[in-house]
């Protein structure tokens, strides 16, 4: 036997009984023993639901949080701070969240995914897989930190891949890692304590290092197998009604300037600090800018990191008493407030440029863009029916935003549907790549000029693309955009792109979040 062929079979021989030291590691009974052993595995079994409460830490903003399960698929966390609350909750079928303004949307895509992971582990269905779909392997010894753990991969719902890592001593789930959309989180979990004769972790802390995010939970107290109210996972069907629409109006009419691919309108602050607002609907809340917030004295109540188009920044929160667009008034809203220069050059006069106006605008009544009239058509919610003539696209909303199916030369994907975009299809870098679009595309040619807004700006080339498709909308031979970053949202995983003002002003577009639609109609009619 010749040296090569004894290697090879010494390699086959070592490959076989590293599969056979897998196969017969018990996978089952660390699972077991993660929970406290045979006994806990019992009192499981038992288990019909539980109520937690504790502190919260998100961010530095300290608040507190009551979570509730009934076992399997029920889940509702309210977490409350000194000048909002956030909720998100699951009925066994829709994913919904409650916002930082009271207003009440359904999850959807990796935002949904994470919720489910979520549930996955706290309902405990990786121990019971007759409750949850999902899957598990063992991968075997590991070390990570200088620390040794057996790495197991579990599939909840047979979608993302969560790794986790169990102490070979002791038995006990110390770390998961997921990924959400372009980053990691890392989560780590201490504090056991037996509640019902089952070892539950009560303390746990989730950091994603590229987003700047932090968020740590402490148990107090656990309840278990107690009463709840079951309507508490069902999404009310309408969150507060915290505006003014003038009586008896079916609609009113608000003056727009549409000048540099953005969309500005005439927006009064508290009653006093008139300003111009950029339209955007890439925004997932309204956004200050900081020295109008300064002005105002507003108060800050926390403080998130923002995703934008090339990274993350740090949001403040503040409130406000009134947001007033022609003769519209929102009361009392939660608003982001962020040093917004790099979009105040664009404005007429940049002493009058006053932040963004986003979801929280958008999402609460029908708004129809009028490119060519400079005209936003706002109207009541309680008394609307669509113009005729249009073409509807469904969207689902993705961080708050709009986002709907296309084909980029017949390639499908999700796209953003962006009124701060002042470009027009912006295609992210991840979706590029994996649709060897470099070779699809045509007159590829660097861009001499940066863009971005959140998180910075952005270097990138651009290139024909023959067709591109929304709904039964399609435009041929259009310029596209390919950013340089993976960074933020152009390097999504997730996303194909965002679709700007360049692409929407060819067209009256009316944004419908109510019946989570934007309808298209031609903009000459």
């Amino acid at each position: 036997m010749t040296l090569k062929k004894t290697l090879a079979f010494a390699l086959i021989l070592i490959a076989l009984a590293t599969a056979a030291q897998l196969h017969a590691f018990d996978l089952d009974s660390l699972l077991v023993v993660s929970i406290g052993g045979p006994e806990a595995y019992d009192s499981l079994k038992l288990l019909t639901s539980y109520h937690a409460k504790g502190s919260v830490d998100l961010n530095g903003l300290q608040g507190r949080f009551d979570q509730y399960f009934v076992l399997p698929d029920r889940f509702y966390v309210k977490v409350s701070f000194d000048d909002f609350s956030l909720v998100q909750a699951y009925d066994g079928q829709t994913a919904w969240q409650m916002d930082h303004n009271r207003q009440v949307s359904q999850l959807q895509g990796y935002e949904k995914q994470e919720l489910l992971k979520n549930l996955y582990f706290e309902s405990f269905s990786y121990l019971l897989p007759e409750q949850l779909e999902g899957g598990r392997e063992y991968l075997g010894k590991t070390i990570r930190g200088g620390q040794s753990y057996h790495e197991v991969a579990f599939y909840p719902f047979n979608t993302d891949t969560v790794l986790a890592y169990f102490d070979p001593d002791t038995g006990l789930r110390m770390l998961m890692v997921s990924r959400l959309d372009n980053f990691n989180t890392v989560t780590y979990i201490d504090k056991y304590r037996k509640v019902a004769g089952i070892l539950i972790p009560f303390y746990s802390k989730a950091v994603a290092e590229e987003a700047g995010l932090f968020s740590e939970f402490e148990i107090d107290t656990v309840e278990p197998n107690i009463p709840i109210d079951m309507s508490i996972f069902s999404a009310p069907k309408t969150g507060a009604a915290d505006y003014h629409f003038p009586q008896g109006a079916r609609y009113v009419e608000i003056p727009i300037e549409y000048r540099a691919g953005h969309i500005r309108l005439p927006v009064i602050i508290n009653g006093k600090r008139k300003a111009l607002f950029i339209l955007d609907s890439g925004s997932s809340a309204n956004i200050l800018h900081k020295p109008v917030v300064d002005e105002l004295k507003l108060p800050v109540v926390g403080t998130l990191p923002a995703r934008g188009l090339s990274g993350f920044e740090e949001v403040d929160l503040v409130k406000t008493d009134s947001v007033s667009i022609g003769r519209l008034t929102l009361y009392n809203q939660v608003a982001g407030s962020l040093d917004l220069s790099v979009l105040r050059r664009t404005s007429t006069d940049a002493e009058s440029f006053g932040g963004l106006l986003g979801y929280d605008f958008l999402s609460r009544f029908p708004v129809l863009v009028a490119y060519r009239d400079s005209t936003l058509t706002v109207y009541n919610p309680d008394h609307f029916e669509p113009p005729e003539g249009g073409v509807e696209v469904p969207f689902h909303l993705t961080m708050m935003v709009p986002t709907v199916q296309g084909e980029l030369n017949g390639i499908p994907g999700d796209f953003i549907v962006d009124l701060g975009n002042a470009l027009g299809l912006i295609i992210h870098q991840k979706f590029a790549r994996a649709h060897k679009l470099d070779r699809k595309l045509d007159d590829i040619r660097d861009n001499p000029e940066t863009f971005g807004g959140v998180g910075g700006g952005l270097t990138a080339k651009t290139a024909f693309a023959a067709t591109f498709k929304v709904g039964d909308i399609l435009i041929q031979s259009l310029r596209v955009i390919l950013p340089d970053s993976s960074a933020g949202l152009a390097g999504s995983q997730e996303l194909a792109g965002n679709i700007g003002n360049l692409i929407l002003e060819n067209f009256n577009v009316l944004f419908d979040y109510n019946q989570s639609r934007l309808i298209f109609y031609d903009a000459d009619r």
